[in-house]
């Protein structure tokens, strides 16, 4: 009987540490763990602020986006190849709210995909060293979704002050970041940004 308990309490401890592994190590089979360090607007504002109607035209918001990428082992012996090279294939962005209103062409713009142009990171070294970093650019609002609802209601009131919640759209966008080996194992990262929709002083 005191057997059959030890082993119960045994196999509880092993069920219970199976949710402490971290998600790169469970989901990441690269020797790399890729993260988003850092997300601005085009001009490095923070909140990103979107005018839905500039000078009676619709514009397109960028934001820069930072990614670093680093060794899960990162012993001094290491050697570094460039099989090893991590190339940026595409990234997603999706808007949600913080009030759970969440429906897309209704609440908030659609989510987007585009490429990343394989910017390349080349191998990142051992030890000390072994994290290399990259900045690139993507559209976070697209042309189009300024002429669809939620935000195209916008465009009717300037807004003089953000004092007005019916005239503004606050929103958290989720930026992930796809990559993948030289070998084809693919890699991701997420983000969240802040960016808040209104028609703007001119």
């Amino acid at each position: 009987m005191r057997i059959s308990r030890s082993r119960a309490v045994v196999a509880a401890i092993v069920l219970g540490c199976g949710g402490c592994t971290p998600d790169w190590a469970t989901q990441n089979s690269t020797p790399f763990v890729m993260e988003v360090a850092g997300i601005t607007g085009g001009d490095g504002d923070v909140p990103i602020l979107s005018d839905v109607l500039t000078d009676g035209a619709v514009v397109n918001d960028e934001a820069r986006v930072t990614v670093n990428i680093f060794r899960k082992n990162n012993n001094g012996d290491l050697a570094t190849s460039p099989a090893e090279h991590i190339y940026m294939k595409r990234y997603e962005v999706r808007y949600f709210r913080t009030d759970g209103r969440n429906v897309e062409g209704i609440d908030v713009p659609h989510r987007i995909s585009g490429p990343l142009g394989n910017v390349r990171f080349h191998t990142p070294g051992p030890g000390g060293d072994g994290e290399v970093e990259a900045e690139m650019i993507i559209t976070i609002v697209r042309h189009q979704a300024k002429l669809e609802p939620p935000l195209n209601n916008l465009q009717g009131v300037v807004v003089d002050s953000l004092g007005g919640s019916a005239l503004v759209l606050t929103t958290i966008a989720e930026i992930t970041i796809h990559a993948q080996t030289v070998q084809g194992e693919n890699l991701q990262a997420s983000g969240q940004a802040q960016v808040t929709f209104a028609n703007f002083p001119d």
